[in-house]
C-alpha cells in the first residue's frame, strides 16, 4: 500500500492530499485575517480617527481577552455542532461586524460601536480559530506533509497582505480623493467586509462536507480530566518552571514594540514620528516587512530543523531583539528616506521572525503530551495574557516619554528574553526532529 493512502472502514483511499490545495490557502488566509484587523489595521484606524496612542494602546489591548479564554471556547467548538459549521457562523459574524463597523463610522458615537463591532470579532475570531485547528487535524491523516505545515504558516502571514497593506493603502488614496477620513474608512471596512463574506462562500463551497463529527458534551467534565492531564505530565517535566517564564516573558519586549511601532511610523513630526502617509505605510509595514518577516519564519524553521533549536537558539534571541536599535536611530535623526526606512524594518521584521520561530518552536515543544491540543490553547492563552500586560499602558508610557526613550527601553528590555531563553532546558534534539504522528483530544 501506497504511503499516502489511509484506511476508512478497512478501504484505501489514496491521493487525498491533492485536494487539501483547493480549500487549504484560503482558510489559513482566513484564520489569520481577523488578528490581522483587530491587532494592525484597527492601530491605523484609530490613529488616523485622532485618537492618542494611549487610548489606542488600552483600547487594542483588551482584544486580547478572548484569546486568553480559548481553551473554553474550544470546549464550545466540540461541544456543538460541527467544526466546519463553526468556521462558516464565525467568518459571516466576522463580515456582519466589519460591515457594521462600515456603517456606523460617520456615527458621533463611532468609537462604542467599533470597539463593539472588534470586541465581537475578537471572540469569533477565537471560536474560529480553534474550529479550524481541529478540523484541520481531523483532515490531514494525523500525518505530518512539511509542505502543507510549511504553506499553512505563509498563507496564514499572507493576510497581513490582504489586511493590512491592501486597506490602508486603499484609505490613504481615498483619504486624498475624499479629503475626508471617516467615508474614507469606512469604504475600506466595506471592502473587508465583502472580503470576508467572499472568503465565507468560498469555504462554503470548497470545505470537505463529509467531517467526521465527534460531540463532547461541554458539561461532561472533560475539561477538568484534560487540565488535571495537563497539569499532571507539565510538572513532572524538566524545568517546567523555566519553560512557563519563557512562554509568559520572552515576548513582552516585542509585545510593546509592535503596539507603538507602526503609530511612531505614522505620527507626524510634531509628535514625534516619521510622518509616514498611510500608502506609505502599508508599502513599508504591510508590504515589505511581511514579506521579511516570512523569509525569517521559513529560514529559522528551515535551520531548526537541520541542526535543531539549542545551536541556533541564541542567534535568534539576537535577531528578535538587536535590530529594535534601528527604531532608536529612526526616532533621533527622523529619517524620512523611504528606503533607508524599508531596510530598517526589513532588518527588524526578519529578525522578528527568527526570534518567533524559536518561541513557537519551544511551545509546540512543550505541549507534545496526552492532550497536545488542550495544551497547545493553554500555552496560547498564556502568550496572550503576556500580550495583553504588555500592552495595555504602553501608549500612555510613551506619551510621556517619546518615542526615543521609548525605543531605547525596549531594546534594554532585550535583557529579558536573553534570561528567560538561557533557562529553558533545550537540548540537541529539541525541534530537529519532524512532527509525530497526530494524537486528537478525542473529537
Amino acid at each position: 500500500m501506497q504511503e499516502n493512502q489511509k484506511i476508512i472502514n478497512g478501504i484505501p483511499i489514496a491521493g487525498q492530499w491533492q485536494d487539501y490545495w483547493r480549500w487549504l490557502p484560503s482558510l489559513y488566509m482566513t484564520r489569520g485575517l481577523p488578528y490581522v484587523i483587530l491587532m494592525m489595521t484597527s492601530m491605523v484606524f484609530f490613529n488616523r480617527m485622532g485618537m492618542s496612542n494611549g487610548a489606542i494602546t488600552l483600547t487594542t489591548s483588551w482584544f486580547f481577552v478572548p484569546l486568553i479564554f480559548r481553551p473554553l471556547l474550544g470546549r464550545i467548538v466540540i461541544g456543538y455542532k460541527s467544526k466546519r459549521f463553526w468556521i462558516l457562523l464565525t467568518e459571516f459574524i466576522m463580515a456582519l461586524c466589519l460591515a457594521g463597523i462600515a456603517h456606523t463610522v460617520t456615527f458621533s458615537h463611532w468609537f462604542t460601536w467599533s470597539v463593539t463591532f472588534l470586541m465581537i470579532i475578537a471572540v469569533s475570531a477565537s471560536l474560529h480559530d480553534v474550529a479550524i485547528e481541529r478540523f484541520y487535524k481531523k483532515e490531514s491523516k494525523r500525518r505530518y506533509r512539511s509542505a502543507f505545515f510549511d504553506s499553512r504558516a505563509v498563507f496564514y502571514l499572507l493576510s497581513a497582505l490582504a489586511g493590512l497593506a491592501i486597506p490602508i493603502t486603499i484609505a490613504g488614496n481615498l483619504e486624498v480623493i475624499n479629503r475626508t477620513v471617516r467615508s474614507s474608512w469606512a469604504m475600506v471596512f466595506w471592502s473587508l467586509a465583502a472580503l470576508m463574506f467572499g472568503l465565507m462562500v468560498l469555504q462554503a463551497i470548497l470545505l470537505p462536507k463529509k467531517e467526521v463529527d465527534v460531540r463532547l458534551p461541554i458539561w461532561s467534565g472533560l475539561t477538568r480530566k484534560w487540565w488535571s492531564d495537563v497539569k499532571s505530565s507539565v510538572v513532572i517535566q524538566p524545568g517546567y518552571v523555566a519553560s512557563l517564564c519563557f512562554l509568559f516573558c520572552f515576548l513582552i519586549p516585542e509585545g510593546m514594540f509592535f503596539r507603538v511601532s507602526p503609530l511612531f511610523l505614522i505620527d507626524p513630526g510634531s509628535n514625534g514620528g516619521i510622518a509616514l502617509s498611510p500608502q506609505e505605510l502599508g508599502l513599508v509595514q504591510g508590504t515589505v516587512g511581511t514579506f521579511a518577516f516570512i523569509a525569517g519564519c521559513s529560514i529559522g524553521t528551515m535551520l531548526i530543523r537541520r541542526d535543531g533549536l539549542k545551536r541556533w537558539l541564541w542567534v535568534f534571541v539576537m535577531g528578535i531583539t538587536l535590530p529594535k536599535a534601528l527604531f532608536i536611530y529612526l526616532s533621533y535623526y527622523f529619517v524620512s528616506t523611504l528606503s533607508i526606512i524599508n531596510i530598517c524594518v526589513i532588518i527588524e521584521q526578519f529578525g522578528c521572525g527568527m526570534g518567533l520561530t524559536a518561541y513557537v518552536i519551544w511551545l509546540v515543544h512543550c505541549t507534545k503530551n496526552e492532550h497536545p491540543t488542550f495544551t497547545y490553547s493553554l500555552a496560547t492563552a498564556i502568550t496572550s495574557f503576556s500580550m495583553l500586560i504588555s500592552g495595555w499602558f504602553i501608549g500612555l508610557l510613551q506619551e510621556n516619554i517619546g518615542y526615543r526613550h521609548f525605543f531605547l527601553l525596549v531594546f534594554l528590555l532585550g535583557i529579558v528574553c536573553f534570561i528567560s531563553a538561557y533557562f529553558i532546558p533545550v537540548t540537541e534534539e529539541t525541534g530537529r526532529q519532524r512532527l509525530q504522528q497526530y494524537k486528537p483530544d478525542a473529537v
